[in-house]
């Protein structure tokens, strides 16, 4: 999993649909689409529009690399 902006619309209170973790990657992917979305969907027709950025770490495990020449288990 990598970095992505998820965007979530509802509607009256409800779920109405999110943006894929492929759908916006970077900021000025998100900010296109939310553009996009507040017009389409105002909140003056009771749509809500949030955006979450989430972030994945990652770790490297040496005992599970094959970078080290000549190491075996």
């Amino acid at each position: 999993m990598r970095n992505h902006y998820d965007i979530n619309v509802s509607y009256n209170g409800s779920h109405f649909f999110a943006t894929s973790d492929r759908s916006c990657t970077t900021k000025n992917e998100a900010i296109r689409v939310y553009l996009i979305l507040a017009e389409k969907f105002p909140e003056s027709e009771g749509y809500k529009i949030t955006t979450t950025y989430w972030q994945s770490g990652g770790e490297r495990v040496e005992l599970l690399s094959t970078t080290k020449k000549g190491e075996r288990f």
